[in-house]
């Protein structure tokens, strides 16, 4: 954890899902882009607007853990997010 902290203190930027490392990144103020799927952002954070939250606009509300990546996180293309993390800098 102590290692966590100090490599997301030292990021200029992060890219995370919805996670601990990530929700870390948001009480660390840092600027990035936070993925998320099913899991619905307005409820699970993160919180202090550093992050910019990419979801696809059809994806179904669930907190089911799947054995295969959910199509709503396959929406989010590469470039999706290479825009917005240049949006946040």
């Amino acid at each position: 954890i102590e290692g966590l902290i100090d490599a997301t203190r030292r990021a200029r930027a992060v890219i995370g899902l919805d996670s601990g490392p990530l929700h870390l990144a948001a009480a660390l103020r840092k600027p990035g882009v936070a993925l998320f799927g099913p899991t619905d952002p307005a409820r699970n954070g993160p919180y202090g607007g550093s992050l910019r939250v990419l979801r696809d606009p059809a994806a179904i509300t669930s907190y089911k853990r799947r054995d295969t990546i959910d199509p709503s996180m396959r929406a989010i293309t590469p470039r999706m997010v290479i825009d917005a993390l240049e949006e946040t800098l």
